[in-house]
């Protein structure tokens, strides 16, 4: 095995360190152990608005309220068009091509801010924005909607200016209420009712999905964990988005397949062992007939289209 590194991760434990310098210098008080940042990509590192792949081990609230170019996520290019939201899972590897720089509002929390691990109060629905979004992972705000979401922030920005013993209460439940806020504006804008109780299961399916692929494959599996038929299962979710369950878990592993050629160095055979497969052979026919390229073909093209060059 060679020795070049991973793809870059930025760790929450370390955001204090280059979220809140303006010219070099510091310009917001950060305490590296509150378990939630609101700053401005003006007040960011360079690194925010970087062209290198990265990718976080925390979840990112964007804010764009100006700039132009692209954002690209688990290497899909969507168009930056302000004002919006963009929401980013912990794990998914993001870069930019931006003609314009970015200004606007950045939210950085650990899975811990939202679904603290010493309370029985559980706002994991509050996740599957991060993930549920059928077309793409962001929010147009329109006129209508600007004055209500502004608010919301700037109540966001009041709270976490506190940094009081009840301010985590406080910021969690008004991230609640922007969540809700957003999830409802993207709803309003799809053919169909997303927020009915089967789109909710189907988000809670896909969510289970992103954080359990690695270990749990099967369909009745994930159904006993929501408390439903496999048959329900299958059926709804192939209605709600034209894919069975069993192509959205191998939707997953692909993902996480073409993330590891693009950004690692491992063999075929060591990526296939990492992503569970015994037979390390079968990893490379199981990628090409989902992809319809070979895992090393992936990586060529992959490479040369966005420049990726290893450290």
């Amino acid at each position: 095995m060679n020795n070049k590194k991973d793809l870059p991760f930025h760790h929450y434990s370390e955001t204090y360190k280059y979220v809140n310098i303006n010219d070099g210098h510091p310009v917001l008080s950060i305490d590296p152990n509150f378990p939630f940042v609101m700053t401005q990509f003006g007040f960011m590192h360079n690194r925010a608005q970087t062209e290198t792949p990265h990718r976080h081990d925390y979840f990112e609230i964007l804010f764009i309220e100006d700039g132009a170019g692209q954002h690209i996520i688990d290497y899909e290019t969507y168009e930056i068009k302000p004002p919006c939201f963009y929401f980013l899972s912990k794990g998914q590897i993001h870069l930019w091509k931006l003609k314009k720089p970015l200004k606007g509002k950045v939210i950085l929390f650990p899975r811990e801010f939202l679904i603290p691990p010493t309370t029985a109060f559980n706002q994991e629905g509050d996740l599957g924005i991060f993930k549920g979004l059928s077309e793409a992972p962001y929010v147009r705000i329109n006129d209508e909607n600007l004055p209500k979401i502004q608010e919301i922030l700037n109540n966001i920005k009041e709270e976490y200016s506190r940094k009081s013993e009840s301010s985590l209460s406080m910021l969690r439940a008004y991230s609640h209420i922007l969540l809700v806020n957003l999830l409802r504006i993207y709803a309003n804008d799809q053919p169909t009712n997303i927020l009915d109780p089967s789109n909710t299961m189907v988000r809670k399916f896909r969510q289970l999905v992103s954080e359990n692929y690695l270990v749990i494959r099967s369909v009745q599996a994930y159904a006993d964990l929501i408390g439903i038929s496999s048959t329900h299962l299958r059926d709804t979710v192939k209605n709600i988005t034209g894919y069975s369950p069993g192509q959205l878990i191998r939707q997953e592993i692909i993902f996480e397949a073409k993330r590891r050629l693009a950004n690692t160095e491992l063999t075929t055979a060591e990526i296939g062992y990492a992503l569970n497969f015994e037979d390390t052979s079968y990893f490379s026919r199981f990628f090409k007939r989902e992809t319809g390229q070979s895992p090393l073909n992936y990586r060529k093209e992959i490479r040369k289209k966005y420049k990726i060059k290893l450290l």
